[in-house]
């Protein structure tokens, strides 16, 4: 952040939390629905396993979030257990040290850290058959952790202040369906650029063909 401001660079950390949305009270829909948040011009993005994260959140006073991404980190390392455990049933043995290893200290490991464990441990050719192989969603190495419900934690960002996003919406079975839900809970937005700097048309599209559009 220091650099950034050295260089006249504005930058915006934020963090994305991974949430679960039900379609009824009892059936999970989608089980990887993103949420992208930004807390009091505090935007924390993709770092919420880092172990910086509450010390950041505490000192914004923003404890309910700050719990939420505890429980998240530690349903991350619970999750990437069970990965390795399943995998080892596979007969496709990793090192729970080595995943540990490639994620950092204190930092929880997510799949693709454990996708490189077992692209060094000469399982998969590359990091893409690892995913397309066992760890992709629903997949025979796949898990879940922790993560909170959509509705509830859109109000949670209401409730300290910040902006709710909705992340990579291309990437659900029924973006309209659950936009619609999120914004009766105050979605503000959804995300409309891919990481790639590419436009997504489809973002484009859920936005104009939504009932609260201008």
């Amino acid at each position: 952040m220091e650099a950034a401001r050295r260089f006249g660079i504005k930058i915006i950390p934020g963090v994305e939390i991974s949430t679960i949305f039900y379609s009824s009270k009892w059936d999970i829909l989608d089980p990887w629905d993103c949420l992208v948040i930004s807390l009091r011009g505090l935007r924390v993005r993709r770092t919420c396993s880092h172990p910086c994260l509450l010390q950041q959140l505490r000192a914004y006073k923003i404890w309910g979030i700050g719990e939420v991404s505890r429980d998240i980190r530690d349903g991350r390392f619970l999750r990437a257990k069970n990965i390795v455990s399943k995998l080892n049933k596979l007969k496709l043995p990793v090192k729970w040290e080595n995943v540990t290893k490639i994620a950092g200290k204190g930092v929880a490991p997510g799949r693709l850290h454990i996708a490189r464990a077992m692209l060094e441990a000469g399982h998969v050719e590359n990091l893409k058959q690892a995913f397309a192989r066992y760890l992709y969603d629903g997949g025979p190495a796949y898990s879940t952790g922790s993560e909170p419900v959509a509705e509830e934690t859109v109000k949670l960002i209401h409730e300290t202040g910040g902006i709710a996003v909705l992340a990579h919406p291309w990437a659900l079975k029924n973006p309209a369906a659950i936009i619609r839900r999120l914004k009766d809970a105050g979605l503000h937005g959804i995300e409309a650029y891919r990481s790639d700097g590419k436009l997504s048309g489809g973002s484009t599209n859920l936005v104009q063909c939504h009932p609260g559009h201008p």
